[in-house]
């Protein structure tokens, strides 16, 4: 992989975080009773909408040390008509500014209320802005990302992390009482897991067919392979951690969700960032 994709890899991924915090806690300010109960408001780490503009916001810094020059990035946005990068870069930034205001109108107020409502323009943001993202990866020109998993990872990434992070809130705070919903959602987060595996294995079986025509660059074998099955033992790890809660209730009754929750988050956290590497290490351009 360029050591100047780095960046990306991490600004792909804590955007699609920050989307996914929105996303489900949207879904919450409408299926739950009382979002009071759920989170904090103000400068809290347990305020979603600021933990989602921090994780934007962290990864609008880190972008910037893919440009050669940062000064000249207002400049991506002169070609708005033609270029998916262009659009990605303003969607980001009307992203980031919904949230602020998000912030400024409710969440500071302690008033969780008309939460639904204002998180609902952002949550549609924070899609378009993912399918800006999608979009400038399906090239044509680069086989391994002309691909149904480039969209795939992408999206399961920002639901998977979203989870994550709304797991937390439901279960480690005053809203943990409802086992039934959590139980729920962890059925769906091992569905996840289960589907990044599946597709995983399937889409490197497709990368080992094709022909790069560069030496070093093997799917096979090498350091490639090797981080490929790190990543999918990690996954597997993760959902039999899941599954393990799951059939044990006594797990989901305590006050010990330190020793199974946060270690699964770190889990996740480390092959959804792996899978990352893996895709932009798959980079080779075909035709002009």
């Amino acid at each position: 992989m360029r050591k100047k994709d780095w960046s990306l890899v991490f600004f792909t991924t804590l955007a699609q975080l920050s989307v996914g915090i929105i996303l489900w806690f949207t879904f919450a300010g409408y299926f739950y009773n009382d979002m009071g109960l759920l989170i904090e408001t103000g400068l809290s780490t347990r305020n979603p909408v600021l933990l989602a503009l921090v994780f934007v916001g962290v990864a609008t810094v880190v972008s910037f040390l893919h440009l050669g020059k940062p000064a000249n990035a207002p400049n991506a946005l002169n070609n708005l008509s033609g270029s998916w990068l262009s659009r990605e870069i303003l969607a980001l930034g009307i992203y980031a500014v919904s949230l602020i205001i998000v912030l400024a109108l409710g969440w500071n107020t302690g008033n969780t209320e008309k939460l639904k409502y204002l998180l609902a323009p952002s949550s549609v943001l924070g899609l378009a802005l993912l399918w800006m993202m999608i979009r400038i990866y399906v090239i044509p020109t680069i086989p391994a990302w002309h691909s149904w998993y480039t969209p795939l990872s992408f999206i399961s990434t920002a639901i998977c992390l979203g989870l994550l992070v709304y797991l937390t809130f439901q279960y480690a705070g005053t809203a943990s009482n409802d086992w039934r919903l959590i139980k729920k959602l962890l059925f769906f987060l091992m569905l996840v897991l289960f589907t990044e595996s599946i597709s995983g294995f399937f889409h490197q079986s497709q990368l080992e067919k094709l022909n790069t025509g560069i030496d070093e660059l093997v799917f096979d074998q090498g350091v490639f392979y090797k981080t490929f099955l790190l990543r999918m033992g990690l996954l597997t790890i993760a959902f039999l951690v899941v599954f393990m809660v799951v059939l044990d209730p006594g797990l989901l009754s305590g006050e010990d969700y330190f020793f199974w929750l946060y270690p699964l988050m770190v889990l996740i956290i480390v092959e959804e960032i792996l899978g990352r590497l893996l895709f932009y290490s798959t980079y080779f351009r075909i035709g002009v």
